[in-house]
């Protein structure tokens, strides 16, 4: 699991909710939540049975959000940084996408900006890259909510929303073996809407070689009804058992926000806006955890050929083919003159071979095409510190009739 440069691909999942804060950008007519350092008042003013009530409201509305976040197409900005000793940048990872549906209503992700990953000392895997994709991992919803203690802590004012304030904890910690992770933090909770707005902590369980930064999660109103997440910021050293520290900066936002279910047509691939590359904010500080994992110095440079080793993350790979073989365009597509752009995910093995592809999107009719010409693709071997690595990566084919 230890690897150099090694990342697994996002899949379509999110943490918690979030939103910038006012301080940062401004949404509007749109009710947000903001981080203005207020005093925390009122922790005895309510009874047990006043504060039992408001935890059963607010985990049922986190049930409803739930739900309706699956009736959403939004936008993903994912940035991921590794800082070095000087607080310069030695590693980015950065992915732009949409995340909408198709015609028989599955969501799924359009990829607009990924280029290759130059993180060095830590590894995302596939669960923290779903969690960046839509779905709060932290199941705080009525079903799971017996298995936490919410210690009312009292209220807070914040850009004129009167909020509850919560410290959460799991009952008890789950094993790692378990893969279940649970959230161990304080969240902010509407007085009028009964919807959690903030959040701030991290996940759990820890182990000696898997840790998660202290993030802060906000929330946006959308629709008037949903507080949905659209920001997410994190800074923080993760200190591994082998004495390793590894510090990463992460910057997540959620946009665009709109209910699909439509029919939908793909014709190109966009680019990240101009102020995409651009460092980031460094005002709220807000929740999604990645899991990373520290540089193993020791661990063998993968020559056995019995270990499994994690793809390195290769972004669109179009142009580091050395033979990329134009798909056929099927009758059938050409009959109802079909057009549009066809991603197809490939892992690629040590030699440059294309081991396996699945279409992530694109017409129905031009699919198989794509994804029968991506396994004719050829690559040189990638070599990360001397070692050939298998990849993974997005080739895009364009149809016209």
């Amino acid at each position: 699991m230890v690897q150099s440069v090694l990342i697994h691909p996002l899949k379509s999942c999110l943490f918690v909710a979030l939103l910038l804060s006012t301080a940062a950008f401004a949404f509007g007519q749109q009710t947000t939540a903001d981080t203005k350092g207020p005093t925390i008042t009122g922790a005895n003013s309510l009874s047990q049975s006043q504060i039992d009530e408001i935890i059963r409201k607010f985990t049922a509305k986190e049930t409803d959000f739930r739900r309706a976040l699956n009736s959403y197409a939004f936008k993903r900005d994912a940035l991921i940084q590794e800082i070095g000793m000087g607080g310069q940048v030695i590693g980015e990872y950065h992915r732009v996408s949409d995340f909408t549906f198709d015609d028989q209503g599955n969501r799924f992700e359009k990829i607009g900006f990924f280029p290759m990953s130059s993180l060095q000392g830590i590894t995302l895997t596939t669960e923290d890259l779903e969690d960046l994709g839509g779905v709060n991992p932290f199941a705080l919803e009525g079903a799971k909510a017996a298995q936490y203690n919410f210690k009312y802590v009292g209220k807070e004012r914040i850009d004129e929303l009167d909020l509850y304030v919560f410290d959460v904890a799991p009952k008890v910690m789950p094993s790692p073996k378990s893969k279940e992770r649970v959230f161990v933090g304080r969240i902010w909770v509407d007085d009028h809407d009964l919807q959690i707005v903030k959040a701030k902590g991290k996940a759990g369980p820890e182990t000696k070689t898997n840790k998660f930064p202290i993030v802060e999660t906000y929330r946006e109103q959308i629709d008037g009804k949903y507080w949905f997440p659209t920001y997410v910021y994190a800074d923080d050293d993760l200190v591994f058992d082998n004495g390793t520290d590894v510090r990463i900066r992460m910057r997540v936002k959620y946009s665009d926000f709109v209910v699909g279910r439509g029919k939908v047509t793909i014709t190109e691939i966009g680019e990240a806006p101009p102020d995409q590359k651009t460092q980031p904010q460094t005002q709220p500080k807000p929740e999604s955890q990645p899991k990373t994992t520290p540089q193993n110095q020791d661990v063998p440079k993968a020559d056995n050929p019995t270990e499994e080793t994690a793809p390195v993350e290769g972004g669109f790979l179009n142009g580091k083919a050395i033979d990329l073989p134009k798909p056929e365009y099927p009758e059938e597509a050409r009959k109802a003159q079909a057009r549009g752009t066809v991603q197809v995910e490939v892992l690629v093995d040590e030699t440059g071979k294309v081991i396996s592809a699945r279409a992530l999107f694109g017409p129905q009719t031009l699919l198989d095409a794509a994804v029968k010409a991506a396994k004719r693709a050829r690559f040189s071997p990638m070599i990360v510190n001397g070692v050939a690595v298998k990849v993974k990566g997005i080739l895009t084919y364009d149809f016209a009739p």
